[in-house]
């Protein structure tokens, strides 16, 4: 009914003219036909123009007029992109050509003479309305290249064509395009579009068949002659030229790629598939070309049942909570676990967490998803709490979507105080990435979740390109490094010296460590002589149904499991915790003291109290050459005595000259073990007045 309303509707002229009976008679000859709207000149025509410029299907101007003219109108018109597709008939008594030159110029349509010919006069009418209704379908305004309706009929037509040559549909889309509307305006982004569309017209001279348009938004397509390498040199120059426009802006090309082997396929097929291909690449900052393969198609299906089984998902909770539990490395007994979804569909069995996870996190329904396990866990916790447990804490993930959801701290509020739970047992993991985009943001409500008493944990630390940034400026309380990450070293050792970094680091920050993916005895001998707090991984459980983490639990209060770890391990761990009593205490001590790491042979200094860094330092006038000469003369006196130690031998103390006059005795004393590495303890004295007293 409302298509057939807007088929009845008449079409609205504009009449712009100062001579009344003139205007009359106008009216009078076409109001049968059309809907008239009235304009005494230019001034108040636009401003007529402006309140009913989606009515207006044509104006009729007259020339010579007071306050603003027929050209002077014309002039301030052509200037709103938004009147482009409104013709423009100047009504005249004066066959001067030098004028009607002027007014195509200007972009006048067509001519009118007076006195008026009825007849003649709504056929004019009639044809530019036409004109402009076809342009219209056929032109993108912004940009001036195909419609996406003249486009596939372009693209048809090419394809009907008799030719060898096989051809590829292109999908072109500019990826964050919507980040330059929102920032530097619509204008800014229209310049970028047509950026694009003058660079194509450039591209289409060095084929002979190349058909092209602006398909949607941000999204442009070319039908060409398939050759990989032209495809490439296409995105590339695209590329190149948006970063001509405005090389501040880093826009990146997503360009799919449909190779059409059926000609007589539907254009909108073709479409579809390079879309599909585009997606593929979609936010991949190395790739910008992507094929379409017919798996594409089962992934989407795969995609769009996971979709569409959501909600129902949640209603019926299929989605379950396991616990994967956390090791607490100095006893070697679990601390909490880290709650993770499974999947358990009624009829498809069991779904893996990759199958829907990443399409939840595109889609953005893993805010949806993080909730329910919120809310499970809650509910666990809280049964735990009435059985008469202690329950250790449980950490969910926050996906980036929630941690940008204005009403996280007023959700995760709401549940802990409907389940009366204690919010240091509902620890919250964020991945690192989710720190990076809107620090002022994330910070704000870290610090409301912090002061509500809430753990956070910084998740996947390393895998981004701003983790000591973002460790300078957001506290959190423990930072989480998967093992994996290191996994694609070539060198292990260098691995090692990564992870070794990452945890020290983490200690003089005073974050606790906690890493995940482990697997082997030695990367648990590893984690511990490095100070790694805690671990998880399948070398100590799997990720656990309830019922099976409860058993666990269990066992291991029946076992009344002790810690396998040196007697050292907790003095050594705290030692490292600047904020701690033990740490306090080493630097009250009045001697100096160093702990070094001892390993195949190399020695790393690792920790000092105040006394060491107030003494033991060389003349601060000696040059480079003669300080590093020093400090390896020292290395080696260190290396030979650790060696000694190491292998259990007696060691006395042993005596040096720091600097002239200035003598000390070194105690060496091994604190701690783990596999081959050693953690040295070295206790200095000065005896520099017993010296002299020797030499006398």
């Amino acid at each position: 009914m409302r298509e057939l309303a807007r088929l009845d509707r008449k079409d609205t002229i504009l009449l712009v003219d100062d001579e009344k009976m003139i205007k009359q008679r106008l009216k009078d000859a076409i109001c049968k036909d059309f809907d008239i709207l009235e304009a005494s000149n230019g001034l108040e025509a636009l401003k007529v123009l402006s309140a009913n410029s989606d009515k207006v299907a044509v104006i009729v101007l007259d020339l010579v007029m007071p306050v603003m003219d027929g050209l002077q109108f014309m002039e301030t018109f052509r200037r709103y992109r938004e009147y482009d597709n409104i013709p423009v008939i100047v009504a005249t008594s004066n066959e001067d050509w030098h004028t009607e030159q002027r007014c195509l110029e200007a972009g006048v349509w067509d001519f009118v003479m007076k006195p008026y010919n009825p007849d003649l006069l709504r056929f004019r009418i009639k044809n530019v309305i036409d004109r402009s209704r076809m342009i219209m379908v056929e032109r993108d305004t912004v940009t001036g290249l195909y419609t996406k309706y003249k486009f596939y009929r372009a693209v048809h037509s090419i394809l009907s064509e008799e030719t060898d040559d096989t051809f590829a549909f292109v999908r072109i889309d500019i990826d964050r395009f919507k980040m330059i509307n929102n920032f530097y305006g619509v204008k800014e982004g229209d310049r970028v579009l047509q950026s694009v569309a003058s660079e194509l017209r450039r591209i289409s001279t060095a084929f002979d068949r190349f058909v092209y348009g602006r398909v949607e938004n941000d999204v442009f397509a070319v039908c060409m002659p398939f050759q990989e390498e032209n495809i490439e040199l296409l995105v590339k120059a695209l590329q190149i030229n948006l970063r001509r426009a405005n090389k501040d802006y880093n826009i990146k090309i997503s360009c799919g790629v449909y190779v059409i082997n059926d000609d007589a396929m539907e254009v909108s097929e073709m479409y579809d598939r390079a879309f599909l291909a585009a997606k593929s690449c979609k936010g991949k900052f190395s790739q910008s070309i992507a094929y379409y393969n017919e798996s594409m198609v089962e992934n989407m299906r795969q995609e769009q049942f996971v979709i569409n089984e959501v909600n129902r998902a949640i209603d019926e909770e299929q989605f379950e909570v396991y616990l994967q539990p956390k090791i607490d490395l100095t006893t070697d007994c679990s601390y909490g676990a880290e709650a993770l979804v499974r999947w358990k569909h009624p009829e498809k069995g069991m779904i893996a967490p990759d199958e829907f996870i990443p399409v939840y996190e595109k889609n953005g329904i893993i805010g949806k998803l993080d909730q329910y396990m919120w809310r499970s866990v809650c509910k666990l916790l809280r049964r735990w709490l009435d059985e008469g447990r202690e329950p250790n804490p449980i950490s969910v993930n926050v996906s980036r979507v929630n941690i940008y959801n204005p009403h996280l701290v007023k959700i995760l509020r709401k549940l802990i105080t409907e389940y009366q739970i204690p919010p240091e047992l509902l620890n919250l993991e964020l991945t690192e990435s989710a720190f990076i985009e809107d620090q002022d943001l994330v910070m704000n409500t870290m610090s409301s979740l912090r002061r509500l008493g809430f753990k956070i944990m910084m998740d996947d630390f390393g895998s981004g390109y701003s983790s000591l940034n973002v460790l300078k400026d957001i506290e959190v309380d423990y930072l989480k490094v998967d093992m994996k990450f290191l996994q694609d070293q070539e060198l292990s050792g260098k691995a090692e010296k990564v992870l070794t970094s990452v945890i020290r680091m983490a200690k003089w920050l005073h974050l606790p460590s906690i890493v995940e993916g482990v697997e082997t005895p030695e990367q648990v001998d590893f984690l511990k002589c490095i100070g790694c707090e805690y671990a998880q991984g399948y070398y100590y459980a799997k990720p656990l149904t309830v019922a099976e983490y409860e058993q666990y639990i269990a066992r291991e209060e029946e076992l009344g499991v002790k810690s396998s770890a040196d007697e050292n391990v907790a003095i050594i761990n705290d030692l490292w915790n600047t904020r701690s009593s033990v740490s306090r205490l080493f630097d009250m001590l009045e001697t100096p003291i160093a702990v070094y790491e001892y390993r195949n042979e190399k020695i790393e200094l690792l920790r000092t109290n105040t006394r060491y860094d107030a003494d033991i330092v060389f003349e601060r006038e000696i040059d480079e050459g003669e300080y590093a000469r020093r400090i390896q003369q020292e290395k080696e006196s260190l290396r030979e005595t650790f060696a000694r130690v190491a292998r259990g031998d007696f060691c006395e103390p042993m005596e040096y000259e720091l600097r002239e006059g200035i003598w000390y005795r070194a105690t060496v004393r091994m604190i701690g073990k783990r596999a081959d590495t050693m953690l040295m303890m070295v206790t200095l004295c000065e005896i520099s007045a017993y010296m002299q007293g020797d030499k006398r």
